[in-house]
């Protein structure tokens, strides 16, 4: 494991984290603006799947299975930056 891509791959999950985000408030305001919930919530998961499909093929580490320690670390620094936004800047 080198170091370098365990760096690369938390820095760039936790800006893919930090980007959905900013993606999914702008969605919600979309979707908010129609007045129609199901038609939002199709809005939101469609975008969510097509989100998740770039973000597959941007990173740079595909070559790792899910269980490498490097996409572990990955995907928990994106998870946390969610559960940031949501439980702590969310209360301010």
């Amino acid at each position: 494991m080198k170091y370098k891509d365990l760096i690369m791959s938390v820095l760039l999950n936790a800006f893919l984290g930090y980007l959905w985000i900013l993606f999914i408030d702008h969605i919600v305001v979309v979707a908010n603006s129609l007045d129609n919930f199901v038609f939002g919530v199709l809005i939101i998961i469609g975008g969510t799947t097509l989100f998740w499909e770039i973000v597959k093929r941007v990173t740079p580490l595909n070559e790792y299975q899910n269980r490498h320690p490097v996409k572990i670390a990955g995907f928990v620094s994106f998870g946390i930056v969610i559960t940031v936004n949501l439980f702590v800047f969310n209360l301010i």
